[in-house]
């Protein structure tokens, strides 16, 4: 199964790219998984947030392959444990889906309706967070689900 990771913006600091590298690195053997940045719209007077979010999902669904379901990141989401999350990639997985692709909003969030359409939306918890940041969790999260799935003893 392969992964797609669209992500609104560029990491603006090194360490995230680092940390996302290798995650992906430890990810191979298991899924084939790519970051696909989009540029980020900017919020200038006399544009609409819902103007910027409506372009940006555009963007968003250009980069997303046909017939894969598409999981957004989303503080109102779905919030499982590690276990529920690799649960339910395995169950895609077994569902012979060619492949995933995960959204993560910019500064000012995603469209709703974009949103709306996705066959999950997930949650890391209320807060919210950085994209870069949240760039980093979801690369954890997939590989420690990977861990799960086959085994491996990096989830504990």
């Amino acid at each position: 199964m392969q992964l797609r990771i669209i992500v609104v913006g560029k990491p603006r600091q090194e360490v995230y790219g680092a940390f996302v590298a290798d995650y992906l690195r430890r990810l191979r053997p298991v899924w084939s998984a790519e970051v696909v940045s989009i540029p980020e719209e900017r919020l200038t007077p006399g544009r609409s947030e819902a103007e910027v979010l409506r372009r940006e999902a555009g963007r968003i669904r250009e980069k997303c392959p046909p017939g894969w379901p598409v999981v957004a990141l989303d503080r109102t989401g779905e919030a499982m444990d590690s276990p529920a999350f690799a649960d339910r990639l395995r169950r895609w997985q077994e569902s012979a889906v060619r492949g995933l692709a995960f959204v993560i909003g910019g500064p000012v969030g995603l469209d709703t309706e974009l949103v709306r359409g996705c066959a999950l939306r997930l949650s890391f918890g209320p807060m919210t967070f950085p994209h870069d940041l949240a760039l980093v969790m979801l690369c954890e999260q997939l590989y420690r689900a990977a861990s799960i799935i086959k085994g491996w003893p990096y989830h504990r």
